[in-house]
């Protein structure tokens, strides 16, 4: 992923995040970009999980 899009996403967040802070109507695209943050913040606890489990073991 190139640079600028990832500042691009980032720009979506915060925004997304913006009109969550100032309880503003969400449209379905903020909806979308909510569920990918939802997304993408289990699959990193999901992976620290398993990565506690995975490190006590040895």
């Amino acid at each position: 992923m190139d640079e600028l899009t990832k500042n691009y996403i980032k720009i979506e967040r915060a925004e997304f995040v913006s009109r969550l802070m100032i309880d503003a109507e969400l449209s379905e695209r903020d909806l979308k970009i909510g569920l990918c943050l939802l997304h993408e913040i289990l699959l990193m606890l999901m992976n620290t999980q398993n990565e506690s489990v995975t490190g006590s073991e040895a």
